[in-house]
């Protein structure tokens, strides 16, 4: 979703599963069992998406980030140096990933038990969608304290809503890490760190809480020497 697809180039594929092209290859009509199979398929593919001119909000949650993006990088431009602007998109943007946070998010797989079909739907995961959002203000604000330490705080308010999903927590940390390692990287005046360092450290802290509550509720492993597994 969200994509650029050009005419004549494939949208999806389909493929038999194996009891189907066994039973095929015996009939030895490979060719036309496939061919029947891809032309109905083709239909109600043509029936099932939709292809406009433009990206569209409805189902392409990436296309808001962009917005959103797109002025704080503008407003970080040498010929702009609107720090400003760009915080406030990062605020903006902060309250969608909260939102996005507690949403599924990645490839949809939809399985039909009574054909025993299955049809994959790729997608954007949590952490594509970060990087999406982050990646190119880190990249044009890394300079600048304040907006890395809005950046940092974007991940502080998307990690409280996101819950208990070690995944998620890992994309988080990354983000942080790249974040941390921009502005130190760019930071002119070394005394300009100390709010970015300290709403970084508060973030590992946070994220070393939910990890350890994690543990704490984890079944202890009481096997011993004699009932243990060979290794």
């Amino acid at each position: 979703m969200g994509e650029h697809i050009t005419a004549g180039t494939p949208l999806a594929w389909i493929w038999p599963t194996p009891a189907e092209a066994a039973s095929a290859a015996a009939k030895s009509s490979v060719r036309s069992a496939t061919t029947f199979s891809s032309e109905s398929f083709a239909a109600d593919l043509d029936a099932a998406v939709r292809i406009g001119f433009e990206r569209t909000l409805e189902q392409d949650p990436a296309l808001r980030f962009r917005q959103l993006m797109d002025p704080a990088c503008k407003a970080l431009s040498p010929a702009v140096n609107d720090p400003y602007t760009a915080i406030q998109a990062i605020e903006h943007m902060g309250v969608l990933f909260a939102a996005l946070a507690v949403r599924p998010a990645g490839p949809l797989v939809v399985h039909d038990t009574a054909t025993g079909t299955a049809v994959g739907v790729p997608a954007r995961t949590f952490a594509e969608h970060l990087s999406v959002g982050i990646g190119p203000i880190r990249r044009f604000g890394a300079s600048e304290p304040t907006v890395m330490r809005t950046l940092l705080r974007l991940l502080s308010t998307t990690l409280y809503a996101c819950g208990e999903d070690p995944d998620r927590w890992e994309a988080i940390e990354c983000q942080m890490n790249l974040l941390t390692a921009a502005a130190e990287r760019e930071t002119v005046e070394r005394a300009d760190l100390a709010p970015v360092h300290a709403e970084a450290d508060a973030l590992r802290r946070a994220l070393a809480a939910r990890r350890a509550g994690v543990a704490r509720h984890e079944p202890a492993n009481t096997a011993t020497p004699e009932s243990a597994p060979p290794t």
